[in-house]
């Protein structure tokens, strides 16, 4: 008789309170859950505006570590910041510099008008003139601007290239003579572009002007920091190389010069056409002769 092997004892596992939940949560609870554990432990931080425009509340921002908050960039209305409703169509781009207790302060990087706003103002038999020009401020500011003027009607290339020369001209003497925070008041006051379309109205008439674009290319207070540098790798001494063993060179066997054959001694023209006119003789055979019947 053969052996009966014992049967195999079932492990129960013993679950725990939470893991039975989880398998009777929803997919909607689950999910709640994952986005409570990412928002746990999360500060908000209260975002400014530069001085240049005011130091007014602009909004918040959740992060774990303050220091990943620093050198973001945000994008804000100024009718946000101005609390004119007018001004929508005018974007500021902010860049966090620095962060004390729980506010951080910004600096300017950057204006833009919406996309929207300057193709509305482009009509029908009507020119668009583009110019973009670097500036420079009276306290260190390097910018970059791009200037729109929508000119009332056709134009010629002349015309078209004094109008730039003339836009280009106006805005750097601005920025020149007058520092960052001045140009900016002047450009949200709209004093800029009503100042060139009502001088450059001499030259041909202008119907729309506005600020397309102001970037900043360098600004006083922008540090650029530099990576750590790695420490080099020692390179590995070269071994001395063995000198070379130089072995005798075999010279090459001389072989024996054969004898030079004496030339054939060249038989004269007159005797040579004699021996070819004897071949052609002994060549041709006399015909048979057909017996006549």
């Amino acid at each position: 008789m053969g052996m009966k092997s014992k049967p195999r004892l079932r492990e129960e596992k013993e679950e725990t309170k939470e893991a039975r939940l989880d398998k009777e949560a929803t997919p909607d609870e689950k999910e709640e859950k994952i986005t409570v554990k990412k928002w746990k432990g999360k500060e908000w931080f209260n975002i400014l505006a530069p001085a240049d425009l005011g130091a007014t509340f602009v909004g918040q921002t959740p992060t774990t570590d303050p220091k990943s908050i620093v050198d973001r960039n945000i994008d804000v209305s100024i009718a946000e910041i101005t609390g004119d409703k007018r001004k929508q169509q005018m974007r500021v781009t902010l860049r966090i510099n620095k962060i004390e207790g729980k506010t951080c302060l910004t600096s300017f990087n950057g204006l833009e008008s919406v996309r929207e706003h300057l193709m509305r103002m482009v009509r029908k038999r009507n020119q668009k003139v583009e110019s973009v020009f670097n500036a420079s401020t009276k306290d260190g500011w390097f910018l970059k601007v791009k200037f729109l003027a929508i000119l009332n009607g056709n134009t010629t290339t002349t015309i078209q290239k004094r109008v730039r020369e003339f836009v280009s001209k106006q805005v750097m003497d601005l920025t020149k003579n007058n520092s960052m925070r001045d140009f900016l008041k002047k450009v949200i006051s709209t004093e800029v572009q009503m100042r060139i379309k009502k001088e450059g109205s001499k030259i041909y008439p202008i119907r729309f002007s506005e600020v397309a674009r102001i970037k900043v290319l360098r600004s006083p207070e922008f540090e650029v920091t530099k990576p750590e540098e790695r420490p080099k790798e020692k390179k590995k001494e070269a071994k001395p190389e063995k000198p070379k063993e130089e072995k005798p060179e075999e010279k090459p066997e001389e072989k024996p010069k054969e004898e030079a054959k004496p030339e054939k001694e060249e038989k004269p023209k007159e005797e040579k056409k004699e021996e070819k006119k004897k071949a052609a003789k002994t060549e041709k055979k006399p015909k048979p002769k057909k017996e006549k019947k």
